[in-house]
């Protein structure tokens, strides 16, 4: 998993999280004019792998004389690794709001991987929690990444 930093954030703004299931990036939000500084990136490489670079175990049988015991099949390995990139962001954000770094967070993430990541969240991230927005915007930048939060996040206050 690699990290990048790149500065402190000011508790007066709020945090969005914005996410796939294989990368997310971290950013620093002025409520006022939607202006967005990245706090930090992730990058979770191994949740792009293919399925069998990823297989570590096998689900087994033993036979033992007549009788024969099964074991639970195997778990798919990209849900294995999406939810170690789940939990990994959320201790990220646990421990941002254990040091009240923000007052408040919203996650923007792929649908299928929000809710994987509000199911690890700690106590005191979900005080803070805001919003949570199914949409992923991983790949946008700029002024248009600003501009999409800004549509989402009025959308979910609103109704």
């Amino acid at each position: 998993m690699a990290r990048t930093r790149k500065e402190i954030s000011s508790p007066a703004f709020d945090w969005v999280l914005i996410a796939n299931a294989s990368r997310a990036r971290c950013f620093v939000r002025d409520a006022d004019n939607g202006a967005m500084r990245e706090q930090q990136g992730f990058v979770h490489d191994a949740s792009r792998l293919k399925g069998r670079a990823l297989e570590h175990d096998r689900g087994g049988k033993v036979h033992k004389g007549v009788a024969s015991t099964q074991f639970a099949p195997h778990a798919d390995p990209h849900d294995k690794e999406h939810q170690a990139f789940a939990s990994e962001l959320a201790e990220f954000l646990e421990q941002a709001a254990l040091a009240r770094l923000y007052p408040g967070v919203s996650l923007i993430a792929s649908p299928a991987f929000l809710g994987e990541l509000r199911s690890r969240l700690g106590t005191a991230t979900l005080k803070c929690l805001r919003h949570g927005v199914a949409l992923d915007l991983t790949t946008l930048q700029g002024g248009e990444l600003e501009h999409r939060v800004t549509e989402a996040l009025a959308a979910v206050a609103v109704s």
